[in-house]
């Protein structure tokens, strides 16, 4: 005898199959080497591949310069130390992989300098004036101090400035030579790091891609995520108690990060907008409470608007102007949403928050 199914029968054994696949998949977890395959793909190459384009740019805008110091030339390299700068922030809250290697994080902004080694080494250099540390394989090995944006910028934006400071044609002063070599540097490591994403000696997209099964690097995919979503809450972590409250706290605005060249709240601007496109891209597809990530996306919209909304540089803020009050608000909304992205996302998306590398600071 033959044996029928009824339709509702046949019905209720696919539903029971797919909760079971539906509960296995649960169980399985979020799929990490799809949410490290698309930070990495969108979020982080694109952007070191616009900091090698920016300072490759500033390079030879430094160069330009220093063959024919003017007064358009030195503007037109403002306008790239900027540019560069920008793309610098955009990226800085990574910390991990190419730019730890080889001390680069470092070696591009040496900030804050508590111990104004910085300064003392940039005395040192135009004290000294020696040409032959200037070589590209040896300023590579000199101070970290000296090598990055916070030295270009004491070059460049100076409490006061003559074209005279930097030669003259077909014979630039020393500081124009010293100018160069840190552009150059920027330059080198921006392309190395690159390079260092690429197949090759390095391809640490290959290392992060294959972390499920461990290698050198990590021992799963879940660690490359732990680490993405440490760096976003770092960042954020850096922005209150470095970028803001350090300078707020005794409204010393000299404390503030770029203060010379008037970008403070810029820098903070674009770290806002950096990691929000890190939580959006990599961590907010795996949020299954949709009013948490209506909380977090609503922080980093909030304290986004309140920057753009300040006009004056940092630097330049009376203490109690209304303007001063903004830059309070702007701290506590950024604070909540450190808190946030603490305390309530690290759970959800099923992650623990790592090592903290400001922790000590």
């Amino acid at each position: 005898m033959i044996k029928t199914y009824s339709l509702p029968s046949i019905l209720r054994n696919w539903l029971l199959l797919g909760l079971l696949l539906a509960g296995a998949n649960a169980l399985a977890g979020p799929d990490w080497l799809s949410v490290n395959r698309a930070v990495v793909d969108e979020h982080l190459i694109p952007r070191y591949q616009q900091l090698a384009e920016s300072t490759a740019i500033l390079s030879d805008k430094a160069t330009r310069f220093c063959s024919a110091p003017n007064q358009e030339q030195l503007t037109s390299l403002r306008a790239a130390y900027h540019q560069a700068m920008d793309d610098w922030m955009g990226i800085q809250h990574i910390r991990f992989g190419p730019v730890e290697m080889y001390l680069r994080y470092n070696r591009y902004q040496m900030w804050p300098d508590k111990h104004s080694t910085g300064p003392k080494q940039l005395r040192r250099f135009l004290s000294k004036q020696d040409q032959e540390v200037l070589a590209a394989d040896k300023f590579a090995h000199t101070s970290v101090a000296i090598q990055g944006f916070s030295t270009l910028e004491r070059l460049l934006f100076p409490g006061q400035l003559t074209l005279g400071d930097f030669g003259a044609p077909g014979n630039p002063a020393y500081r124009c030579d010293l100018l160069v070599a840190i552009a150059d540097n920027l330059a080198n490591m921006s392309a190395g790091i690159v390079r260092d994403w690429q197949p090759g000696d390095v391809a640490f997209r290959d290392q992060i891609l294959g972390a499920e099964s461990g290698n050198d690097y990590f021992e799963s995919s879940q660690e490359v995520s732990t680490r993405l979503l440490n760096d976003l809450h770092t960042q954020l972590q850096s922005i209150v108690d470095q970028k803001l409250l350090r300078p707020l706290e005794r409204y010393q605005m000299r404390r503030a990060e770029s203060w010379r060249s008037r970008r403070s709240l810029r820098n903070i601007l674009l770290n806002l907008k950096a990691t929000h496109e890190l939580y959006v891209v990599g961590f907010a597809p795996l949020l299954a409470d949709r009013e948490l990530d209506r909380k977090i996306r609503d922080g980093f919209k909030t304290a986004i608007h309140t920057t753009e909304a300040i006009t004056p540089a940092l630097y330049e803020i009376a203490q109690e102007s209304e303007e001063h009050g903004q830059v309070k608000a702007l701290l506590e909304e950024t604070r909540r949403l450190k808190r946030l992205v603490a305390s309530e996302l690290p759970p959800a998306v099923g992650l623990s928050l790592g090592f903290n590398s400001l922790d000590g600071d």
